[in-house]
């Protein structure tokens, strides 16, 4: 093993170790050995494999180390983003410590450094991780594992539970939607079916994705924006598959996130099922574990919270539209009330693990000036659901009359396919 301390810019010491696949049951000790003097491409060309980690977590990681081996196989470029394990929260999400700890190929981490990206050693996790999901760098398999890891807690199953169907609901970068349909296409398992809605000004700019992309199928709605939900429950009506599982075109799935949510749907006997999230912070420059209670209606039924995140979900098509589907008369906040209506039927569970990776940036829904998430008519959206969440629990409203139940967008729309002869045809005009 080649280790080296990086530079000290700030108050965490961190260091990044090269080493030999093949070597691993010499990998734990080179951690207790002296730091070289050596350049990070020489380090890299010389090894298979490259480990960046801050010192207070080196006992968790050299515990992790063969485990971690494990999930490096030679041929394929892999990332995996390295987060102390912790207990999952009762109620509501719980914000950890931003992690700078992961191990890379050797290819990525040399990709990396061709990129010529200026950052300090605390920010190389937010950096490498942001040139992944930007498309800058490709991996065959993108993980994030908690540490001390002894052995796969989720295990990586070739086969993916049947007649998945993933809708996800686009409108910004090209670049991240084109980053986003790649790693949901390189998935463990048996490929999901990918229904992307084009939420866009511009059609023009996606008459090359049928072609990249033939396994998917894509639609243009207008006038945009018609909002993120008009186009999920639009297109989970389109879809006869069994299940269905949500994304939002700035996020990256992991590797291993439709195997584990499949499983973990069938082993819980839930309706819905989510996972823990990988904030990619791109206004603070950090990347932060975000996780959730595992039982989720145990923690609705404490309180209205958070306690999962919409685009994580997979669930029984049935149980979807059991409980109502999404409101479309609105571009926000859909997702909150749904969760609070699916209490009412379904069964809603998290599993303990990290399978997506958010993207939090100046221009999202939650971030952006009019939509922000304290904006009024969020706080006021808020304040009557949790009122009549309530107010239902006790038996003193139904749901239907509550505030709760969806509205539908009264104002007319048109969807149209876009296929690979750059035509559109028309599916479908509502008003």
């Amino acid at each position: 093993m080649l280790l080296t301390e990086l530079p000290r810019t700030g108050t965490k010491q961190v260091f990044a170790a090269g080493f030999r696949c093949a070597a691993e049951p010499l990998v734990s000790e080179g951690l207790r050995s002296a730091p070289v003097d050596i350049a990070l491409p020489e380090l890299a060309r010389r090894s298979d494999a490259v480990l960046v980690y801050e010192a207070s977590a080196a006992p968790e990681i050299e515990e992790s180390l063969a485990a971690l081996v494990e999930e490096l196989p030679a041929g394929e470029q892999v990332f995996i983003a390295l987060v102390p394990r912790a207990a999952a929260p009762a109620t509501d999400s719980a914000y950890g410590e931003p992690i700078s700890s992961f191990v890379c190929s050797a290819g990525v981490f040399l990709r990396f450094l061709d990129l010529g990206i200026d950052c300090y050693p605390e920010t190389l996790c937010f950096a490498v991780l942001r040139a992944i999901a930007d498309g800058d760098i490709e991996v065959d398999r993108l993980l994030v594992r908690q540490i001390p890891l002894a052995s796969r807690d989720v295990a990586i199953s070739a086969a993916a539970a049947p007649g998945a169907a993933l809708v996800l609901p686009h409108r910004g970068s090209t670049a991240f939607l084109r980053a986003s349909l790649k790693q949901i296409a390189r998935a463990a398992g048996r490929p999901v079916k990918v229904r992307v809605g084009l939420d866009v000004d511009d059609e023009s700019l996606y008459t090359s994705f049928p072609e990249e992309f033939p396994d998917a199928e894509f639609f243009h709605f207008s006038p945009a924006p018609v909002g993120p939900y008009l186009i999920r429950q639009q297109l989970a009506e389109r879809s006869p598959e069994p299940l269905l599982t949500l994304q939002d075109s700035d996020d990256l799935s992991c590797y291993d996130r439709f195997t584990s949510l499949s499983a973990a749907l069938d082993a819980t006997a839930s309706d819905i099922i989510g996972s823990h999230e990988l904030c990619l912070d791109e206004l603070r420059a950090v990347v932060q574990p975000v996780r959730f209670p595992l039982d989720g209606s145990a923690s609705l039924g404490i309180c209205a919270n958070h306690a999962l995140l919409h685009a994580t979900l997979l669930c029984r098509r049935e149980a979807f539209f059991r409980a109502g589907g999404l409101a479309t008369n609105l571009i926000i906040a859909s997702d909150s009330q749904f969760l609070l209506r699916a209490w009412f039927s379904a069964r809603i569970r998290n599993v303990d693990e990290f399978l997506y990776i958010r993207r939090r940036h100046a221009t999202s829904l939650t971030n952006a000036p009019e939509t922000v998430y304290d904006n009024p008519l969020r706080r006021r959206l808020s304040a009557d659901w949790i009122r009549d969440f309530g107010a239902v629990k006790r038996g003193e409203l139904t749901l239907e009359a509550s505030t709760l139940w969806p509205a539908a967008r009264q104002e007319p729309f048109e969807i149209r396919l876009l296929t690979a002869q750059d035509k559109y045809t028309e599916v479908a005009a509502q008003a």
